[in-house]
């Protein structure tokens, strides 16, 4: 988004222009008059978008996509605990990250800065005193502000999930200890419930350091 008053980048326009008149080719066969119509408008051609083909898809890069699927989640439970702990959205924070995947968040640490108006970010290795705290997957964030927060309310969030969690626990141990279910589930079903088991028991012992 460019500054007040000031020209759009011509990268970032013929980039939107590109995205939008996909739009309009995806949308062709439901809206065939409308989206000829803005298609031209869009852009200066000669060729109609009845008779142009679909570009034949790449490779998908499924770093960008896990990146993209975390960056949303942390957004995502930060403005969740901003709106618990009383912290207004302008009220800028400071973000202390425990994790083992710092390259991956440093990649995305300007989007994540911007749309969760974070001052600075920090990666340490231990629980940061004076802060609330959250777990997205396994890594742990401890956000500090200018202002006193009472936590109470959020310590008490994180112990009902961690029964929550245990009481799910149980209930994949059960099913994994009857042989009958073993026996006749098929290998990708003992897979996925091996795998509820271990992300259950990841996030168990993160939530406990964190209390």
């Amino acid at each position: 988004k460019p500054g007040f008053e000031q020209p759009v980048n011509k990268g970032i326009y013929d980039k939107t222009v590109e995205f939008f008149s996909e739009l309009m080719q995806m949308l062709h066969p439901f809206m065939p008059f409308v989206t000829e119509e803005i298609y031209h408008q869009l852009k200066e051609r000669t060729e109609d978008l009845m008779i142009k083909q679909f570009e034949t898809p790449g490779s998908v890069n499924t770093a960008n996509i896990n990146q993209a699927g975390l960056l949303k989640d942390v957004i995502t439970s930060l403005r969740d605990l901003r709106v618990k702990n009383n912290i207004k959205p302008k009220e800028a924070i400071k973000l202390h990250i425990v994790t083992s995947e710092t390259g991956t968040y440093q990649s995305i640490s300007d989007i994540l800065m911007k749309q969760a108006n974070i001052k600075e970010v920090a990666y340490v290795n231990d629980a940061v005193a004076g802060t609330i705290s959250m777990v997205v997957g396994t890594d742990k964030f401890f956000i500090e502000t200018e202002n006193a927060i009472d936590n109470s309310a959020q310590i008490a969030a994180m112990k009902k999930e961690l029964e929550y969690l245990k009481g799910f626990l149980v209930s994949i141990d059960k099913k994994l200890s009857n042989e009958k279910f073993v026996a006749n589930a098929k290998p990708e079903v003992l897979a996925l419930e091996q795998k509820k088991k271990a992300d259950a028991e990841a996030k168990i012992k993160v939530i406990e350091e964190s209390l």
